[in-house]
């Protein structure tokens, strides 16, 4: 008998394979662990912790230089669903 990769509708939105397929295993133990790498990284960093906290709006923690200068960059910067801060330029710089 042969196995398939099963993927169920509410998986297949979010783009997460389920199945017995080990290299889809494989790559989603890699996958989940640089995303890890990447968000514990970027809580090492204040200035990263800041601006994220900007974008989702918990401002009432910040002073206000930083709050200022977190709106100065802000509109180049985006935080995904797994908490990770992401460089978009809105234009060529």
């Amino acid at each position: 008998m042969r196995s398939r990769a099963v993927t169920t509708r509410s998986k297949a939105r979010s783009g997460v394979r389920v199945g017995s397929d080990p290299d889809s295993l494989r790559e989603e133990v890699v996958r989940e662990l640089r995303i890890e790498r990447i968000r514990q990284a970027q809580d090492e960093e204040s200035w990263i912790m800041g601006l994220k906290k900007y974008l989702i709006g918990e401002i009432q923690h910040l002073r206000q230089e930083e709050a200022k200068m977190f709106g100065s960059i802000a509109m180049n910067y985006e935080v995904d669903q797994q908490d990770l801060l992401f460089y978009c330029p809105t234009s060529k710089e």
